[in-house]
């Protein structure tokens, strides 16, 4: 979104007059993701600069590439790369080395900051390979139109101060953001940022925000028709990940279940598994002394609460509750060095028999997860996280 911007006004309507609406469809990736700071600031730049009247940002069904054109259009893009062979042009000796000793994209921005000579070579070399691809995607056509390749952002565009907590302590923006987001204009006189409207005054005040989908009244297992729900008040609660999310919701304060928030473990009786246990502040003497009576007077179980109802520490002191003797231990377990952590299976929590990590895998993933040889045995695979990028692609989550 934020290269998006400009392209939309300066190539998509370089020969167009501007719509007083406009509706931005994107596949909903990182680039497009609402709440991110620096994705709402360049909506919010769109809307200003185009002088739009309304702005909608709709992010497409995933996994439905069939039904919409934001992800469709990749399989017209797919043509233009069918039997290429693509290789970077040769570098100096001395580049090459300092190349070679990197492993991801960071490793290399990095170096190519030490070393101007790299940055400018790697450049060079690829300079083929852009000529390649810009010549066969712009053979392609949709709608009887060439597609047009254009040059990517340089360096000079700098993206500073878009985190949630850095907008936080710009209040001209803040107040902006709780007075027009969503993004459409306030049609206030005195307003110091929105122009005049540009549509008619009767269809300006017609104009609603898209309707949340919920279910029909006719027919629950189908949503209601656009036509029947719009300009009417809808909530989100029947959108299908946002039930998901709810179902496997821990009923615990989110900011309490982190890493430094680790007050201590605890066994289930029935499995073995350490759970962790966290508090929002470190337990004074006494509260640790009550605590661990309870603990000496109650079997804990995987999923289930470590105090009864009528019990003070019970909103003090947190294990998660959504999870099950099947549910393997916590990613944050393994985060933790509170005292007494020690590396477990991650599969069934067994500290004996761990096998060691392959040296291949170190190569390719940031995070790999312990695992013994009885759960190798049965079949289980390495579990990793963070797949180290060396070609500009990545996984979120693998079993190796």
């Amino acid at each position: 979104m934020r290269k998006n911007s400009h392209n939309t006004l300066n190539i998509q309507y370089e020969c167009q007059i501007l719509p007083p609406i406009l509706c931005f469809y994107t596949d909903g990736g990182p680039d497009h993701r609402c709440n991110y700071g620096s994705i709402q600031i360049a909506l919010i730049c769109l809307f200003l600069q185009g002088d739009f009247n309304l702005l909608v940002a709709v992010r497409t069904t995933p996994n439905h590439s069939w039904t919409n054109s934001a992800e469709r259009i990749m399989s017209t893009l797919n043509l233009g790369l069918q039997g290429v062979a693509l290789k970077r042009d040769q570098m100096s000796s001395e580049s090459k080395s300092l190349f070679d000793m990197t492993n991801t994209l960071s490793d290399i921005r990095q170096k190519a900051q030490e070393f101007n000579e790299l940055k400018s070579e790697l450049k060079e070399s690829i300079v083929s390979i852009q000529d390649l691809l810009n010549s066969r995607t712009e053979r392609l056509l949709l709608k009887d139109k060439k597609f047009k390749c254009h040059n990517s952002a340089n360096s000079t565009l700098k993206i500073e101060e878009t985190t949630q907590a850095q907008i936080r302590h710009h209040s001209v923006l803040v107040e902006f953001m709780n007075t027009h987001c969503r993004i459409k204009k306030c049609n206030n006189t005195t307003c110091l940022y929105c122009k005049p409207i540009r549509l008619p005054s009767s269809e300006f005040r017609n104009l609603s925000f898209l309707p949340d989908p919920i279910p029909s009244q006719n027919n629950t297992d189908h949503y209601a028709t656009f036509q029947d729900i719009y300009r009417t008040e809808t909530t989100e609660k029947y959108r299908p990940t946002y039930i998901q999310s709810q179902v496997n919701a821990e009923p615990i304060p989110k900011s309490i279940l982190v890493v430094r928030k680790i007050r201590s473990y605890i066994n289930c009786e029935d499995c073995g598994k350490r759970r962790c246990v966290y508090s929002d502040k470190s337990l004074t003497c006494k509260e640790q002394q009550d605590y661990q009576q309870a603990l000496d007077s109650y079997s804990y179980s995987c999923g289930a609460l470590i105090f009864l109802d009528d019990h003070y520490l019970k909103e003090t002191v947190f294990v998660r509750t959504r999870i099950s003797c099947n549910s393997p231990i916590e990613i944050l377990y393994y985060s933790s060095h509170k005292s007494g952590n020690y590396l477990i299976c991650y599969y069934c929590g067994e500290s004996e028999d761990l096998v060691t990590t392959p040296q291949s895998l170190k190569e390719h993933f940031k995070q790999i997860y312990p695992l013994c040889e009885g759960c190798q045995g049965n079949g289980k695979e390495f579990y990793t996280k963070g797949e180290i990028k060396t070609n500009g692609c990545s996984s979120k989550h693998h079993k190796i």
